[in-house]
């Protein structure tokens, strides 16, 4: 009798059980095509969240280029990880293997180089230049200088590892016309 008994209990407190019991949880999904969702501007611990702003450049100017700091810098620079030095090329026409070498030397390698050459460059000079990248296996865009500073702010601001080599585009009246010291308008340029 006390066998039946005990059964009984035992049966019944499996079925309470069973009644309590939640749905089975099953794992989830971890295959291909799996939905996920990064929030990215969002940083709750301070180490990980990027307390200075980072330096874009604001304006092409013939002379330069100013930066959104505004500060201004003049001739050609070469920009890397937001860090900015002067670049000892003139033209297109000057980039060779030895100029390109500041970026070839880079570890780990470029996501992208953007090149920002002046508005009249010819299509076989831009070949030879992503020949030479393509030799030490360096993605580039190359494209006018306008263009070239506001695709270095954007992948630069995406949190891309790019540089830039940036070339001051060169208006028609500097190139056809010669200014001296004596000339009022040079002057006014100097002074300014």
């Amino acid at each position: 009798m006390l066998l039946i008994k005990t059964s009984f209990t035992v049966k019944r407190l499996l079925q309470n059980t069973r009644r309590f019991h939640a749905s089975r949880i099953l794992k989830e999904y971890d295959g291909p095509g799996k939905t996920t969702v990064d929030i990215i501007n969002i940083n709750k611990t301070p180490e990980l969240s990027d307390t200075k702003p980072r330096t874009s450049i604001k304006a092409c100017l013939p002379i330069g280029f100013t930066l959104s700091d505004a500060s201004l810098l003049l001739g050609p620079i070469a920009v890397l990880n937001g860090t900015f030095f002067s670049w000892n090329v003139g033209s297109a026409n000057d980039i060779n293997e030895e100029t390109l070498s500041l970026f070839t030397v880079l570890y780990p390698v470029l996501d992208i180089l953007v090149l920002g050459l002046e508005t009249k460059c010819e299509y076989s000079r831009i070949r030879e230049i992503k020949e030479i990248l393509r030799k030490h296996n360096i993605k580039s865009e190359i494209s006018e200088v306008q263009q070239a500073c506001g695709i270095y702010n954007f992948l630069a601001n995406d949190g891309r590892y790019v540089a830039a080599g940036l070339i001051p585009p060169v208006s028609e009246k500097f190139i056809y016309r010669r200014l001296s010291i004596e000339d009022p308008e040079a002057k006014k340029l100097i002074d300014q």
